[in-house]
């Protein structure tokens, strides 16, 4: 009973930083112009300069932001799992058995364990022992620690910022099918950060891991269509990216969405559906949301 609910603390982890395991479920963010940063901040999504114009499909639109080469730290998704203990709670209550787990060896647990000192759970948090761990996962195969390593070195978390050692992990975690280690990739081409910078290339995997379940890449690609970054613009399917991304609380994906139902711009026009998207939006921290409502749905 006790391993059994120790591999279910795992996989709950693993599932909680949106890594291949559970690859439908979105793995954080967050590229061109943004979603939510993966480092768990909102990216800006300016809002219009007048907001006492009257909005309409003509005057209000998402304006987009590019995004910050910050994005890419391992996703919390612990508020998808309703009722109950935490997912914090639930992995401290298997914190010994993650770690006996771990120093014998075992590479997943090793993954798990590196994530708890990064994260503080059941242990203080500690980056340069999150950065021990992962990088003993990562050398016995442990895809997501790959994702892992390529974040710490691209931020210098723990280590000296090296942008081609996180450009070479980000490249064997995508290679793997990692759809977060696919997002960040697209980033690296996008910007040129440790290889030269191509459009088309960052597309392509930006678009990998949208198809994945990567709800930030869907985000991205809604924000590429809009805007006709690397491919031609599309409206409608910006939308059609834009919507699986909101249902994921992808902040910056619920905000967009609400002024296009909120203009009717591409969507049959709903203000009480818009009015609810941005509070959700201003719920995950974004001020533009808030702004919104306090402009148009002033009560």
């Amino acid at each position: 009973m006790k391993k059994l609910l120790y591999l279910s603390a795992v996989a709950l982890l693993m599932s909680a930083c949106g890594q291949k395991e559970d690859s439908k479920k979105p793995t954080q963010e967050q590229p061109v112009q943004v979603t939510k940063d993966i480092s768990g901040d909102v990216a800006d999504a300016s809002m219009p300069q007048d907001l006492s114009v009257k909005p309409n499909k003509d005057t209000i639109e998402p304006q987009m932001s590019v995004l910050k080469l910050k994005e890419g730290k391992p996703l919390d998704f612990s508020q998808f799992y309703g009722g109950g203990k935490t997912m914090e709670e639930k992995v401290v209550a298997q914190i010994d058995s993650i770690r006996n787990m771990a120093e014998q060896g075992d590479a997943k647990s090793q993954y798990a364990y590196g994530v708890c000192y990064e994260k503080g759970w059941g242990v203080e948090q500690d980056v340069k022992e999150a950065l021990e761990w992962y990088t003993k996962a990562a050398g016995q195969g442990n895809v997501p620690a790959y994702n892992s390593l390529g974040n710490f070195y691209r931020t210098g978390l723990g280590v000296n910022a090296d942008p081609d050692a996180a450009f070479k992990w980000y490249k064997k975690g995508a290679e793997e099918k990692d759809n977060q280690a696919m997002l960040n990739l697209g980033n690296c081409y996008y910007y040129g950060m440790g290889t030269e910078k191509d459009v088309n290339i960052a597309i392509k995997w930006w678009k990998e891991a949208a198809d994945a379940g990567n709800a930030f890449a869907m985000a991205q690609m809604g924000d590429c269509y809009y805007s006709g970054i690397g491919v031609e613009k599309d409206l409608a399917k910006a939308i059609e990216y834009y919507k699986p991304a909101a249902d994921n609380n992808v902040y910056n994906a619920l905000y967009r969405l609400g002024v296009l139902y909120y203009t009717g711009n591409g969507v049959e026009q709903d203000k009480t559906y818009a009015e609810l998207l941005m509070r959700k939006a201003r719920d995950g921290g974004m001020k533009e949301a808030q702004a919104f409502l306090d402009t148009y749905f002033k009560k």
